[in-house]
């Protein structure tokens, strides 16, 4: 029989936002197997817990989960004893995670290096996790699959006056915290599901015309 017990100091809710101030945190977020171990920690898990979910070895993963803790990008919640052994429950510490305005502003010591580490680890987490859900069949591409379970890959150029740019970033803010739910309030049959957003002013301007 397993002798188990729990210890909780008192009910643990991730903060609305975690705004990054150094590049050191960056550096530790922006790695893709510490952003997938982070979307697992929408609610309290351990690092087995998290480690088969990721088909991985739980020795691989304390390291990445002592580095997401001390940078206060997780936060140990509870603690189970179960069979004399502690086991630790971590949750992400907040729902968003921003850069600092003006981190990566050109002309700083951090720009360049800054750069290449969050580009580099959103697209290597999406390309990841676009390849495991087209294994796990959750996103569908055959010819009959309905558009809300295929892949939506698209690239374009709107162009706009500046007060029509404006509304157009307040719309689509206000759309998508129109279906921003809180893990908490899933309810049955909610699917999931991963938006990578790219919208800015562009420098790639037409060419100009031959005098």
């Amino acid at each position: 029989m397993i002798d188990e017990t729990t210890q909780i100091s008192e009910k643990f809710k991730p903060a609305e936002e975690f705004i990054i101030t150094d590049l050191e945190t960056l550096k530790v977020l922006a790695d893709p197997l510490r952003i997938n171990i982070l979307e697992y920690l929408s609610k309290p898990g351990t690092v087995k817990q998290v480690a088969e979910k990721l088909d991985k070895p739980p020795t691989k993963l304390y390291y990445h989960f002592n580095l997401l803790e001390k940078h206060g990008l997780i936060q140990m919640v509870e603690t189970r004893i179960v069979s004399g052994i502690i086991e630790k429950h971590y949750q992400m510490a907040a729902r968003v995670y921003r850069l600092e305005k003006g981190l990566l502003s050109p002309g700083t010591a951090e720009f360049d290096e800054g750069l290449e580490i969050t580009l580099s680890g959103i697209f290597a987490d999406a390309r990841n996790d676009i390849r495991d859900s087209m294994a796990a069949s959750v996103i569908e591409a055959g010819p009959d699959a309905p558009d809300h379970r295929r892949l939506l890959v698209t690239q374009g150029r709107l162009i706009l006056k500046p007060e029509e740019a404006k509304t157009f970033y307040e719309r689509l803010m206000s759309l998508i915290q129109e279906y921003n739910r809180d893990e908490d309030e899933a309810e049955d049959g909610i699917q999931p599901y991963k938006m990578l957003l790219m919208l800015h002013p562009t420098s790639r301007s037409g060419l100009a015309d031959d005098d």
